[in-house]
């Protein structure tokens, strides 16, 4: 208490000191302005300053009103400020306005004005004004500074926010508050001061397992441990499922913004990504099944080779044996099976397969007709069938056979799916351009993405062992891709799976062309001269005794430079019987050569796997005709039959 009164009294010796002189020179030499005002608002006392900011003489001012001189837009403000202050003796009061000069301008004051009319040595509203007009244009810059960076951030496609050190948002721009409207957020919704993790898992749909990486991003940053933040992962707005790059970056110097976080849809690219990565997938596996092709072809050809010897001698034994003798059912059990064996190796390059070995037009709508007709009668009520058939559907060129043994395969597998039942729908559709599409959809258990993935490799099931070889899809992906056409997969687990078959449409009908390879019948009977050309040994050694026993002639060549050696010593065979598939010059260029030199004898090719080259080969060729390995001594017989009116004189 002593010390406070000592400084009050020292304060009040020093007031006592003040000269009117020093009073007068306080007042002449102010920056601000000190005014006395009445009760209604008159000038009692301006100081010289005023004379100096508004360029008004005192006499000017004299008994004016100091309404008279603020800004139209700013006198209400004031004039509510100077009731309360009325109404408020001896608390100051603040308030900024802009003020008359006498050359037609306007200047910025700030004014603190306090009541002391109730003061009886005073007895006026006591104003200390000041020019703040520079401090106006910095703040108007500033905020013309501000507009310009938001018009900036709202003309920029990335969706951004500004946040502050405690990742709240300070500011979001107009592609933020687009992209939150077009998810159902509401139109103005205050995004200021909201928490920015919080705006992340609410709002936009960020994944809960990503969260915890966004937070530390952000306070690494704040940390100063990085300068910047990035993370893709994927959102589930009620819209669908979306994918965004979010990027954390510190700002420098920016006051209270700290970051920026940047929200880029990425979804396209995404997509776009998952698309190359599927044309990967299935190129690897076209890649593959042409491997797998290539393989099966050669087992094929030596496992045919195999059975044309097994199944020439077991048709030659059947055909001499005595009828109901042991001997004789013997061989018909081997002929059997060779047959049997044959029809094996055909099914396994069937799903390899990369021509059609038949093209014709075919309606799609008639085989899933037929489809279901089969599949009611098999599943006896267990599945409800569908379908949506297009009335006007257009036809395909293709392989009915193989095109119902892929429909077969594709039903079987739906109804696997469906062990407690379920609806199998067939649709057909016309799709531009110029295709043709079928949807085979089931509403069973579904795969996942992984199986989806792996469904059309060859060998892959999921079945038990035993319950299915895994060449179910494979067969109908290779038998689809010789028809030029697509296989699509759709399928989610619990949800049934879609496959769609995509084919060229047959827009115009093209007559069958005749076959001008195959003579007219004539009587059986007669001799031959038989020239077979074939470099597996056990061809060799069984198909000459059945060749003999038909009653022809038989010279042997393991080659095709070897069966031309022949023909260079003169002979002259009436009927050629060529392996297309041997080493060194091989049966190709060998039938070319033969044709050169034996122009009118007809050439049986040979091969374990009929297809569209070997189809092409005999048609460009005349007198030439396809027989598929094995082939039993009743084929071949037949064959010979029809080639003996062609045989050169």
């Amino acid at each position: 208490m002593p010390e406070s009164g000592g400084t009050a009294g020292r304060a009040e010796a020093a007031l006592d000191a003040v000269s009117p002189e020093r009073v007068r020179a306080l007042l002449d030499h102010s920056c601000d302005i000190l005014s006395l005002m009445d009760r209604e608002g008159r000038l009692i006392y301006n100081s010289p300053a005023a004379q100096r900011l508004h360029g008004f003489a005192p006499e000017e001012m004299a008994n004016r009103n100091t309404f008279d001189f603020f800004h139209p837009e700013d006198a209400p403000a004031v004039s509510a400020v100077f009731q309360s202050c009325l109404r408020q003796p001896g608390t100051p009061v603040r308030v900024e306005y802009r003020y008359a000069c006498r050359d037609g301008s306007w200047i910025w004051m700030e004014a603190a004005a306090v009541n002391l009319l109730d003061h009886p040595s005073v007895q006026a509203i006591v104003v200390n004004s000041r020019d703040i007009s520079e401090r106006m244009k910095a703040q108007a810059a500033l905020r013309a500074s501000e507009q310009s960076a938001d018009r900036i951030l709202d003309t920029l496609p990335d969706i951004l926010a500004v946040l502050d050190g405690q990742g709240r948002i300070l500011k979001v721009n107009q592609a933020w508050r687009d992209s939150a409207r077009a998810e159902g957020g509401p139109a103005a919704f205050p995004w200021a001061g909201t928490d920015y993790l919080d705006v992340c898992g609410r709002t936009i749909g960020l994944d809960a397992g990503q969260l915890p990486a966004m937070a530390e991003g952000l306070r690494s940053i704040l940390r100063g441990e990085q300068a910047a933040f990035v993370l893709e992962c994927p959102v589930s707005p009620e819209k669908g499922p979306r994918w965004f790059r979010i990027h954390l970056t510190r700002l420098q110097g920016a006051g209270s913004a700290c970051l920026v976080a940047s929200h880029l849809d990425i979804s396209s690219l995404k997509a776009a990504e998952e698309q190359r990565l599927q044309l990967e997938r299935i190129l690897h596996r076209s890649q593959k099944m042409e491997s797998l092709g290539s393989l099966a072809g050669g087992v094929a050809h030596e496992i045919n080779n195999v059975l044309a010897s097994i199944l020439g001698m077991s048709s030659m034994h059947q055909e001499i044996q005595a009828p109901n003798t042991a001997a004789h059912h013997a061989f018909s059990i081997i002929t059997k099976a060779s047959i049997r064996g044959g029809g094996v190796v055909r099914r396994l390059l069937d799903f390899a397969r990369q021509n059609l070995a038949e093209s014709a037009p075919v309606d799609m709508n008639i085989l899933v007709h037929e489809e279901i007709l089969l599949l009611e009668r098999t599943t006896l009520g267990q599945i409800r069938f569908a379908s949506e058939l297009d009335p006007d559907l257009h036809p395909i060129l293709g392989d009915a056979t193989a095109l119902v043994h892929a429909l077969m395969n594709l039903s079987l597998n739906a109804i696997d799916a469906m062990p407690q039942g379920g609806c199998l729908t067939f649709r057909t559709r016309n799709a531009p351009p110029d295709c043709v599409e079928l949807d085979v959809e089931d509403t069973g258990t579904g795969m996942s993405r992984e199986v989806m993935e792996k469904a059309m490799d060859p060998f892959f099931t999921t079945k038990p062992v035993g319950k299915g070889t895994g060449l179910g899809l494979s067969i109908v992906y290779s038998t689809v891709k010789a028809h030029q056409g697509t296989v699509e997969l759709q399928s989610e687990p619990g949800q049934g799976t879609q496959v769609r078959l995509r084919f060229p449409a047959f827009l115009r009908a093209a007559a069958a062309p005749a076959d001008p390879q195959t003579p007219a019948k004539t009587p059986a009977g007669g001799s031959l001269d038989i020239l077979l050309v074939d470099d597996d040994e056990l061809i060799l050694a069984t198909q000459a005794p059945v060749i003999e026993c038909l009653g022809h002639r038989v010279s042997l060549a393991r080659t095709g430079e070897q069966s031309l050696q022949l023909l260079q010593s003169g002979y002259l065979p009436q009927v050629v019987i060529l392996d297309l598939n041997m080493p060194g010059m091989g049966g190709p260029a060998t039938l070319s050569r033969l044709r050169e030199a034996l122009p009118g004898v007809p050439v049986i090719l040979a091969t374990g796997c009929v297809d569209a080259a070997s189809e092409d080969l005999a048609r460009a060729f005349s007198k030439v005709r396809l027989l598929a390995k094995p082939f039993s001594m009743k084929e071949l017989e037949t064959c010979l039959e029809g080639l003996l009116d062609a045989r050169p004189s």
